[in-house]
């Protein structure tokens, strides 16, 4: 197959004049100001760039193939042209980012390229105090406007193997496991997700970046972007207020990408600010990922008509795999999505795989998100969780033939996001003889509470069936974060049976209804989490 660079290059030439990236600087008042970069000056970047580190690389011996460390703080023009012309010189960048600057970084450094392989590193001026401790061949960038043209014509870019590693990133918290992009993955995020995330039609998009050129988002989203003629502008900060949002439209932005939080802030804002909604009247699609929103959020977007979809973008595995998405045309059922068409992904109930579906027969049916081997977006081996399989570990329900609803709830003293449907699924698979049904509440609460049916009515000892259940999520609870916890029996609730409202309805209506049910019985719990 080609590598995932050629179609880039194909659609920089066919599209020169257009705008590609509009970058940010400060401006003398510190408010932002933007540079556009069109197509035609990004290829002349890329093939610079590309040309200077072939040049300087090969003398140390560093070939075509080879993986070359980038440590960059992600937050300049130059960062993404460097990611692109080492790619397009024929090496495989590894981009490292800011937040390495840690103590004993130089020994982090130098682990994490040591698992991949990487033959050398180049790094940002900022970082040099810390380079200068890495026992291998260590390169300063030099600034974008002193690397000088070149006569030199740079060979064509060979064909890669599909499951060939194009990209290499990292996480960003502690020793990170490496995150492999394949050329497959890349080409099918290009032709295959993006062209029906973008729900916009013909008209280009111009979508924020969602975070700094070190995070796989923003630095594959020129892949994506420029093979479909679209354009990227670069907010001045990734929490960007609402000053910045009015701004960013002003400038041009008519698609916005955002995690759930950031949207849920903004959308606060526009309750009450007048010029942050019509901002958001004048977008072609709101795009936000991460988690649904509470129901109060879904309502204001359903009734101001505001062209909102959902997007399934999974980070388990760091694979970071887009395999479902909501319609446009159907903003009424968010958060309700559907796979991707032409991906080969699907969704299976729960067990399946192990033939272990019986066990949920007579409950509620659960589905897990499948990425076969062969599917155009399965990670990479080394984050597939089923020899060359993977299942993302979200957890959905069938809301309607073809469509699911990721139910999440946002919980705790900082409002965390929960998976209150995997917490749910394990306990009715690790206690299936003990509970008939459950719900997890505690969206907006202090934590959360697990509201319980018996499978038998009316036991005997209460306290005994929760200390049992608890007792049986024990080992999946110690994985989950603080505020997912129950820690205690005191957050377990038993119910009559057959009280629990039904399946059939949409995930976050059934917690609100549950809770409105046994709202006394919750307000004893909530007080007793302030003595905790």
């Amino acid at each position: 197959m080609p590598h995932f660079l050629q179609n880039v290059l194909d659609a920089l030439h066919k599209y020169s004049a257009r705008p590609l990236i509009k970058v940010c600087f400060k401006g003398g008042e510190g408010q932002p100001i933007w540079r556009v970069v069109n197509y035609g000056e990004f290829r002349s970047d890329i093939e610079r760039v590309a040309i200077y580190w072939l040049e300087h690389l090969g003398l140390f011996d560093v070939q075509p193939l080879d993986v070359v460390g980038i440590w960059i703080t992600g937050e300049q023009y130059y960062d993404i042209v460097s990611i692109y012309g080492l790619s397009r010189a024929g090496f495989t960048p590894e981009i490292l980012g800011r937040d390495l600057a840690m103590s004993e970084q130089a020994a982090v450094i130098f682990d994490i390229l040591a698992t991949t392989g990487a033959k050398t590193i180049i790094f940002d001026p900022s970082f040099k105090k810390e380079i200068d401790k890495l026992p291998l061949a260590c390169f300063e960038m030099p600034e974008l406007p002193d690397i000088p043209s070149s006569p030199e014509i740079l060979p064509p870019l060979s064909d890669a193997d599909e499951g060939e590693v194009a990209l290499v990133f990292h996480p960003r918290n502690g020793r990170p496991k490496p995150i492999l992009k394949t050329h497959r993955w890349l080409i099918s995020q290009a032709k295959i997700e993006w062209p029906q995330l973008y729900q916009g039609g013909n008209k280009p998009a111009i979508v924020n970046s969602i975070d700094s050129f070190t995070n796989v988002k923003s630095a594959i989203a020129i892949s994506y972007l420029a093979c479909n003629g679209h354009c990227m502008i670069q907010p001045s900060q990734h929490d960007f207020d609402e000053e910045e949002f009015k701004a960013l439209v002003g400038e041009g932005m008519n698609v916005v990408f955002l995690h759930a939080s950031m949207l849920s802030k903004l959308i606060s804002i526009g309750k009450a600010n007048k010029q942050v909604y019509e901002a958001f009247k004048t977008l072609t699609q709101v795009i936000y990922t991460g988690a649904s929103l509470n129901v109060e959020d879904e309502q204001w977007l359903i009734k101001n008509e505001m062209l909102a979809t959902f997007v399934d973008t999974t980070e388990k595995s760091g694979s970071s795999v887009p395999c479902l998405t909501s319609l446009i045309t159907e903003t009424h059922v968010l958060p309700s999505m559907r796979p991707l068409k032409g991906l080969g992904c699907s969704l299976l109930p729960i067990g399946f795989l192990d033939n272990q579906s019986e066990r949920h027969a007579n409950r509620r049916q659960l589905f897990d998100l499948f990425v076969p081997a062969d599917a155009a977006n399965c990670p990479h081996p080394s984050a597939c969780n089923r020899l060359d399989e993977h299942i993302t570990g979200d957890v959905f329900e069938e809301t309607e033939p073809g469509g699911s609803n990721d139910d999440w709830i946002r919980t705790g003293k900082h409002e965390a996001f929960c998976n209150a449907r995997q917490i749910e699924n394990n306990v009715l698979q690790e206690a299936a003889d003990l509970v008939n049904n459950c719900i997890i509440v505690g969206h907006h609460e202090p934590g959360i509470v697990l509201l319980v049916e018996p499978a038998v009515p009316n036991p005997a000892d209460e306290n005994k069936l929760k200390s049992l259940i608890l007792h049986r999520h024990a080992e999946f609870n110690d994985s989950l974060h603080v505020h997912e916890k129950i820690k205690s029996v005191l957050q377990i609730i038993l119910v009559p049976q057959g009280t629990l409202p039904k399946t059939m309805e949409k995930g976050s209506s059934r917690r609100e209804a549950a809770k409105a049910q046994h709202w006394e019985a919750l307000q004893e719990v909530y007080t007793q989490f302030k003595t905790w």
